[in-house]
């Protein structure tokens, strides 16, 4: 499973928890699990409806401190006051409608309800209910109360809910929650109001129904990239083939088969884009009369194939682009700096990252990538091999800088 977030991103990062009365309480334990495993430091404050559904023993294990409850259990320093002042946010998961509406309304008779109105700004709220509670107007008017003073709010999920029914209303999943935490927790919004189109995974080429020509990139670059710039507030739409990673949330996804099913979607969504990202491994040759039927080996001791060759969609980008910043991206064995240089100019792109293949190593189907970064201003970028998701946003963080140039 693909979570797309840098990983030394947590580390540091203190986060207090609220749960309230919710089936979904269990599935917070494993937010929390993770968080913990992957270096935050978490503190858990449990309403007593809370308690109703998870024990305490169960989060004092998970976090190895003691959950908050008591409003009252003062000590040397006003709780509630110092909860809010020692850490950086505070998550509310799963939310009730009845905690969103004692915040929305001011009430503060327990110890979460006080620790929102000491700072609302820190907090992030994960409704979960049953879709009628949720689709109730007047819990909706509370959502709009709380976000129009700075409280963030990540979308329920939808699907079967613990009532039996099916609508919006469920916690998100691990990966959407910790991924959506990431956006938010992100400090850097220096894509704010931008559109990132990034394109990513294999085209297929079908000689038949049922066999193509492909390569074995997975994708999961390309969606680490579209993380990085959601994160950093842009509006994402991600194009992609057949990929084997999961896509990450938060950016509008279309699926493609085909060079010429990108081509057509790459160029329809092209001018909407601040920034283009044509990070797919593309097939640069597709079979010239593809078999209506099944191709059989009887007879036959060898297979002529004629293949015609695909369009060049960066090409083709780099004549039609305006304002855009326009990324490439290549992949080399040798030569690779000298290959990245030589496809800059031809192709006339902003950018073009070369990446290294090393099978295992860096490159198609593996966690890690040792990539150049040139620019048509003449830099240079060597960078070590490293996590996809770290190259990511390195690689976003000098488009930033880049774009920023273009105005």
């Amino acid at each position: 499973m693909n979570i797309y977030y840098p990983p030394q991103f947590w580390k540091d990062k203190k986060i207090l928890f609220g749960m309230t009365g919710g089936i979904s309480a269990y599935k917070v334990a494993g937010f929390i699990s993770h968080l913990v495993q992957v270096g935050a430091e978490i503190q858990v404050i449990m309403t007593e409806a809370a308690k109703k559904f998870i024990g305490e023993i169960t989060i004092n294990a998970l976090t190895r401190k003691p959950v908050y409850s008591n409003l009252f259990d003062y000590g040397e320093k006003i709780l509630h006051i110092h909860l809010m002042r020692e850490y950086d946010n505070l998550v509310v998961a799963p939310a009730t409608a009845n905690i969103i509406g004692k915040m929305a309304g001011g009430i503060g008779d327990d110890l979460l309800s006080s620790c929102f109105l000491v700072d609302p700004k820190k907090v992030i709220l994960v409704p979960a209910m049953n879709v009628d509670m949720w689709n109730n107007p007047i819990v909706q008017e509370n959502i709009k109360k709380l976000i129009a003073i700075g409280v963030r709010v990540m979308d329920p999920s939808s699907g079967n809910l613990a009532c039996g029914e099916r609508g919006t209303g469920r916690l998100p999943e691990q990966e959407e929650f910790l991924e959506a935490l990431y956006y938010f927790l992100g400090s850097n919004r220096s894509l704010e109001g931008k559109r990132v189109l990034i394109t990513s995974g294999p085209t297929r080429e079908y000689l038949d129904p049922i066999r193509y020509l492909t390569n074995s990139s997975s994708g999961l670059m390309g969606c680490s990239l579209a993380a990085a710039a959601r994160a950093r507030g842009a509006s994402v739409m991600l194009i992609g083939g057949p990929m084997s990673v999961r896509i990450p949330s938060g950016v509008d996804y279309l699926p493609i088969i085909s060079t010429q099913d990108l081509e057509k979607a790459t160029l329809e969504q092209f001018d909407k884009a601040d920034i283009c990202i044509m990070n797919a491994a593309v097939a640069d040759y597709r079979p010239s009369i593809p078999s209506p039927a099944k191709i059989k080996k009887q007879g036959k001791n060898e297979l002529v194939l004629n293949l015609t060759q695909n369009p060049d969609i960066l090409s083709e980008l780099g004549r039609r682009k305006v304002s855009q910043l326009l990324v490439g991206f290549c992949a080399e064995d040798r030569d690779i700096v000298s290959e990245a240089r030589r496809k800059l100019r031809q192709k006339d792109c902003d950018v073009m990252v070369a990446n290294h293949i090393l099978p295992g190593e860096s490159g198609f189907e593996v966690n890690n990538n040792k990539a150049w970064v040139l620019d048509k201003n003449g830099v240079t970028l060597d960078f070590p091999l490293m996590d996809k998701m770290d190259l990511a946003e390195t690689i976003i963080d000098h488009l930033v800088v880049l774009l920023s140039c273009l105005k």
